[in-house]
């Protein structure tokens, strides 16, 4: 007989490490090109194969180049710019997870930049991986270039064995980062921090009818003393943080699908159209309808 048992995850926090994929891709840049990004309720991390750029985020401008990565946090907004003269080429992977989880830390620490102990070479063959699973002509390519897919190529994971398929490759790539990353040994769960508890409460309940007294209820803690640290820990109040991470996913239903104004007003947590279409124009000084006209043309 032969077989393991793993005794690493404490069961009542198995959703801290549970990360589900929204999104992958690869690019080669022109020079200056750049991309400025809203608010999201998923992660992304960019991997610098090649070249450099800037990324500003948090009002800090960094520089960034090849052999690097770098993290932008759900409920985060900024833009990266690649360089004049040695504009860069990167991959780059969006997933959800909790924001308690430990894992961007491991990797991270207190930064938003680091550089790469595993070869450019293997994180762009890993990437192309997961893509292939949806874009069968990647299965066998070791690099990407641009001459080869002109344009946005982009494919739809549609059924469940290519999502579990797609998330499996996901995790062999995390699985490989933390390995070459972090001391397996130095490994600890973080303790209990009622800004992050919240944090990830909003995280996964935003689309559902939620007030912040929900969010403070869950925690046993008063609205007015989460609101205190939650501000101290992230810049902003519960409310604002709520708010922005609905507008947001919002924006996006609306410019990437025909779902009816009611349905994306109910996605996003609003009990009626009426009060969601209010919501929408108070915050982007626009309409759902006009938002949604301009963002598909």
């Amino acid at each position: 007989m032969v077989g393991n048992r793993d005794i690493f995850l404490d069961r009542s926090k198995m959703d801290w490490f549970s990360l589900h994929l929204n999104h992958c891709g690869i690019q080669e840049c022109a020079r200056g090109y750049s991309w400025g990004f809203h608010m999201r309720p998923y992660h992304l991390i960019h991997f610098v194969l090649k070249g450099s750029g800037s990324l500003e985020i948090n009002n800090q401008v960094m520089k960034i180049h090849a052999g690097q990565a770098f993290f932008i946090p759900a409920g985060t907004a900024g833009m990266y710019h690649a360089s004049l003269d040695d504009p860069w080429k990167y991959c780059w992977i969006g997933f959800y997870a909790d924001s308690r989880s430990p894992l961007i830390e491991l990797m991270f620490g207190e930064n938003t930049v680091v550089d790469l102990a595993i070869s450019m070479s293997e994180v762009e063959k890993m990437l192309l991986s997961i893509m292939s699973v949806s874009d069968k002509r990647l299965c066998d390519l070791e690099a990407y270039s641009k001459e080869m897919f002109s344009g946005e190529q982009f494919t739809t994971i549609s059924n469940l064995p290519c999502s579990l398929e797609a998330n499996s490759r996901m995790l062999h790539l995390f699985a490989h980062l933390l390995d070459t990353q972090i001391d397996s040994n130095a490994i600890m769960i973080p303790g209990y921090n009622p800004a992050q508890e919240a944090k990830a409460f909003m995280d996964a309940a935003y689309s559902e009818h939620i007030q912040i007294q929900d969010v403070a209820d869950s925690l046993h803690v008063h609205p007015n003393y989460l609101s205190t640290l939650f501000k101290k820990e992230y810049g902003q109040t519960p409310s604002e943080y709520l708010r922005a991470i609905r507008m947001s996913q919002a924006g996006m239903l609306l410019a990437l699908t025909n779902h009816p104004i009611s349905m994306i007003a109910s996605a996003v947590g609003y009990a009626s159209p009426f009060q969601f279409s209010t919501a929408f124009k108070s915050y982007y000084h626009i309409s759902p309808t006009d938002y949604r006209k301009r963002e598909t043309k």
